[in-house]
């Protein structure tokens, strides 16, 4: 299995308090690597795009426990 559907399904599997508590540290994540990337530090960007979709699934996520 491969790390990305891993990931899917970890997070396919939390609940409300654990989403929003990895969509928390996925931002934060996200605003430090910004830092980084001023300051040069970045060396593999992929990790930009990788950031921002996991925050996409776990709104997605968010948004799925709010309907049940």
């Amino acid at each position: 299995m491969s790390k990305l559907s891993e990931r899917k399904k970890q997070i396919s599997e939390m609940n409300i308090a654990e989403a929003q508590k990895e969509l928390k540290e996925a931002r934060q994540k996200l605003f430090n690597l910004r830092l980084q990337q001023q300051r040069g530090e970045v060396k593999n960007t992929r990790v930009f795009a990788q950031t921002r979709k996991d925050i996409a699934r776990l709104l997605h996520r968010l948004s799925m426990l709010e309907k049940e």
